[in-house]
């Protein structure tokens, strides 16, 4: 691979950005043993327990005291903190996240990013199943979450084209019983109050051999958006309601049982987005105010039941990891400014509302054998198999008319039901040269199965005759094969090189179909390989990490979404590349004093013309990513009395400028959204009798920053107002917290 003069000078951006860095976060806390020194995360991002300095790749691992710090609850409060992570807000229920560039912005269908809770992975894998949204998993008692950018093709599979993000759960403690109970209560800026109950129960069943660890979350988030026209207050606020229940059972020295169930659901009220003019980038009205025609509810629940054994053979570790899900998503969008431009002649203007409803069901099975560590040769080998039932329901309604109907007609409604399958076969090796030098290689084989079926009428469908069900039937069968070359030399024991190539890829398949939009019946899978070059160092006498890469990528067929008549379907439209840097650093100055950081260059850009986006040339930047982000920790700890110690934490993140849609494209017109900066000041006290008292305020100077906008209607109208979504205003909150045990 042949690294342009650019991504050279990425290199030597990262090498001079080093008082930024990234990636380390969870190293920020003190050790254990010795307070002036960096405490290392142990991490599961090659399917086997090590320090995140040993991974050869760019993995930012938080812990949940780091989360704490920096009160994260969701993804969103803790994403400004990992290079080259972004994401587009699509409301209080999920985002499409982005890692890396790879991603075609807001009105992208299919998922590039590849999530889990603990070992399963949950969402959907096609686009049928909404796959481009991410969950939004409360981070209250998680023992870490881990970041892994690049493609994970080999051992994670398809969809995880730009990386994969872990959510890892507090395991049960087999010997103490504890328990802890949260209160939290904020005012927002523009919006009202907030509030928060979280509790976390452990309880040995037989102590050393079995115990449970519940967790029960409720918490209400305001809006901060008014909408006077329909004398609406506090759009884009939430109810979420959230339930873990484990179960760890050491059935013998060398085989444990751990049996969980997570359940979660989020209601949600419109959009925190304001309309902003097209060509100006300023407020239509007032900031902080849109002018939506109809009310917009969102709804998003998740059952996950989960079973992992792992079984010590001597020889290696047998791990199996069962997983049944069970995914509800039902939204109102108002799509008014898409449609009347297009329908207005024969309708009139009319208040038009996308009902989408849609129900997953996915069952995973994964069985792997590692060998033990060692110093000569590891492996690992498995088998993954997928089926996944999705039934999806679309219904464009007209709100001027008490039954949403069109004189009388539906204009579609359709019930779209698809199945899913995947088969994979995988192995790893890491083959230890000399002592210092190893090489990494990986293979994955996988076959995918699809059957998507579509019943709808209506006007837009059969227009001569709107009643008469139309039924499209398409199946597809794919083979993909993706590969991992990753050497790695230890200078030291401190000091680690490495490089690595990788590939990853998403799933093809058929298309919605309608009688007037056109477009193509099915579409193919993208893929991309990922170049790149890293290292990693602990200096200082363990005082100091200091990570830091350079990548390029090359993304090939990439799947972009084209509204066709109103109908989004999904498109093949060239190829891109992406090339960027990474660098992370944590320093613990003294017992009291640590700062971290992280920073991100990325530049993604399409490297052919896309017809599908009517755009005839190359070079066009690709949506979404920033091309700098960066952030900056501060930790101080100091006694403030007898048992009475004080903890304060002073974090500073900015997200560069970004864009929605494309450079000269009619069809995805460009909106630029300029970069921003948010200073967040926390002070915990804690306390004797297990209290603690933390006090916060978020987004300090309360910045308006834009985070992510949806031009969909501005194909049609061009002076359509522009939904602009809002970083959160000042936020000053309380959180009083009660423990019991370790």
């Amino acid at each position: 691979m042949r690294l342009s003069q650019k991504a050279a000078l990425c290199g030597s951006l990262a090498i001079s950005a080093l008082a930024w860095p990234a990636g380390a976060w969870a190293q920020q806390a003190p050790a254990a043993q010795n307070p002036d020194t960096i405490e290392t995360v142990v991490v599961t991002a090659s399917r086997r327990s090590e320090s995140v300095q040993d991974v050869p790749g760019q993995v930012t691992a938080m812990t949940g005291s780091n989360l704490d710090q920096i009160h994260a609850k969701s993804f969103e409060d803790f994403a400004a903190y990992v290079p080259g992570l972004s994401f587009q807000n699509t409301g209080p229920t999920s985002d499409l996240i982005a890692i890396r560039g790879v991603t075609t912005g807001g009105s992208q269908l299919s998922g590039a990013v590849g999530m889990y809770v603990d070992q399963v992975p949950v969402g959907a894998s096609s686009s049928f199943g909404l796959a481009f949204q991410t969950l939004s998993v409360n981070t209250f008692d998680l023992s870490r979450v881990e970041v892994l950018n690049g493609p994970q093709g080999t051992l994670y599979g398809s969809n995880a084209l730009g990386g994969t993000i872990k959510y890892i759960t507090a395991a049960p403690n087999l010997d103490s019983y504890s328990a802890l109970a949260e209160a939290e209560g904020s005012n927002t800026d523009h919006g009202s109050f907030s509030d928060g109950l979280r509790l976390m129960a452990n309880l040995p069943i037989d102590p050393g051999t079995a115990a449970i660890r519940i967790d029960g979350v409720q918490e209400f988030n305001s809006g901060y958006i008014d909408d006077p026209g329909r004398g609406a207050k506090n759009q884009g606020s939430s109810n979420s309601f959230n339930g873990r229940a484990s179960l760890l059972w050491q059935v013998t020295p060398d085989l444990d049982v751990r049996l969980g169930v997570f359940a979660q659901n989020i209601d949600g009220l419109g959009v925190n987005a304001d309309f902003r003019d097209f060509a100006t980038g300023k407020p239509v009205a007032g900031e902080y105010e849109q002018g939506f025609a109809l009310r917009q509810p969102s709804a998003a629940q998740i059952t996950l039941y989960s079973g992992v054994a792992d079984w010590n053979l001597q020889w290696a570790t047998l791990t199996s990891v069962t997983g049944y899900q069970v995914n509800h998503g039902e939204y109102l969008s108002d799509v008014s400014d898409v449609y009347n431009p297009l329908l207005a002649g024969v309708f009139g203007v009319l208040p038009y509302g996308l009902f989408v409803d849609t129900n997953t069901s996915k069952f995973t099975q994964e069985v792997r054998l590692a060998s033990p560590d060692n110093t000569t040769f590891e492996w690992l080998v498995g088998g993954y198999f997928t089926s996944e039932s999705t039934l999806e329901n679309i219904d464009l309604r007209n709100y001027a008319s008490p039954d949403h109907l069109f004189f009388g007609s539906a204009a579609f409604l359709g019930t779209l039901p698809s199945v899913y399958q995947e088969f994979a076969i995988f192995g790893d090796g890491t083959y230890f040269v000399t002592d210092d030098f190893d090489i990494g290689l990986g293979i994955r084989y996988s076959n995918n199965e699809q059957h998507y079926q579509q019943l709808a009428h209506g006007i837009l469908v059969v227009p001569a005759d709107p009643a008469e069900v139309t039924h499209e039937d398409a199946k597809s069968n794919q083979d993909v094969v993706t590969y991992l070359v990753n050497p790695r030399w230890h200078i030291n024991e401190d000091v680690m090189l490495y490089a690595k190539a990788a590939s990853g890829y998403r799933p093809g398949g058929p298309n919605f179909v309608l009688a007037l939009g056109g477009g193509a019946p099915t579409f193919q899978p993208d893929s991309l390989w990922n170049y790149e070059i890293g290292e990693k160092a602990t200096l200082f006498d363990k005082r100091l990490t200091l990570n830091a890469d350079i990548y390029d990528i090359e993304w090939s067929q990439i799947q972009l979404t084209v509204n066709n008549g109103g109908i989004n379907q999904i498109e093949n439209g060239g190829n891109a590349r992406v090339q960027g840097a990474e660098v992370s650093f944590a320093y613990q100055v003294d017992h009291a004093l640590s700062v971290a950081g992280s920073a991100a260059y990325t530049d993604a850009k399409l490297t052919t013309p896309a017809p599908a986006l009517g755009l005839a040339h190359s070079g066009v930047r690709l949506p979404l990513s920033p091309r700098y982000n960066f952030a900056l920790s501060a930790n101080y700890t100091f006694d403030i009395a007898q048992d009475y110690v004080g903890d304060l934490n002073v974090t500073d993140r900015y997200i560069g400028d970004r864009t929605s849609g494309y450079a000269g494209s009619p069809i995805s017109p460009l909106y630029k959204l300029p970069g921003y900066n948010s200073l967040d000041i926390d002070l915990a006290v804690v306390m004797p009798h297990g209290l603690e008292l933390d006090a916060y305020i978020k987004n300090v100077f309360d910045e308006a920053g834009q985070v992510s906008a949806s031009t969909l209607a501005n194909e049609y109208d061009p002076t359509a107002p522009v939904p602009v979504t809002l970083s959160q205003p000042r936020t000053v909150g309380l959180v009083l917290k009660a423990a019991i045990g370790p």
